[in-house]
């Protein structure tokens, strides 16, 4: 048994890395994807082009970068896509996916919301991505990215560039096993 760790952030203009898997008794849960592999999900890096594809049944597709605004898409979630970033706003991560077998209703697994970059300083500031429902961390446009929240799962939000002064994004939040049984 294992719980896989969140994907740490390499800061600057490099790719973050995986996250860990989580497994039990011969099950695997894979980490999250980082921004420029296939994971559970993952928006694309370079801020155009389309998101990387998730993994069936553990999280679904990133959101696609726009190129014309330096904006990229938001990381898929475990229980939708991320968001297409658009003129003036980076991609919001997908949503992640509800379940009830703590006994209450968790929603774990969000997306991270997507990076860009503002070029050159002093020009207005696209809007960051916000973090998926479910752990996802946001983006920000004057400091390093939000960490996804701790045993969800949930994305790290993405880096963002002001000139050339560099908010690197965070790391993704651990993931969780759940042991249930019959009384």
């Amino acid at each position: 048994m294992g719980v896989g760790a969140g994907g740490p952030c390499s800061g600057g203009y490099s790719n973050g890395s995986d996250g860990a898997d989580s497994s039990f008794n011969g099950i695997t849960s894979l980490g999250g994807g980082d921004d420029g592999t296939n994971g559970s999900g993952s928006g694309y890096p370079r801020y155009s082009g389309t998101g990387y594809s998730g993994t069936a049944g553990q999280g679904y597709k990133g959101g696609d970068g726009y190129q014309d605004d330096n904006t990229g898409g938001g990381g898929g979630g475990a229980g939708a896509v991320g968001q297409n970033a658009a003129s003036g706003a980076s991609g919001n991560g997908g949503a992640g996916r509800s379940s009830t077998i703590t006994g209450s209703t968790v929603t774990r697994a969000g997306g991270g919301g997507g990076g860009g970059r503002t070029q050159p300083a002093g020009s207005p500031l696209n809007t960051p991505g916000a973090g998926g429902s479910g752990g996802g961390g946001s983006a920000n446009t004057s400091a390093a990215g939000t960490a996804g929240t701790a045993n969800t799962g949930g994305g790290g939000g993405a880096g963002w560039v002001v000139d050339n002064t560099i908010h690197s994004g965070a790391s993704g939040g651990s993931g969780i096993v759940i042991i249930r049984y019959l009384t």
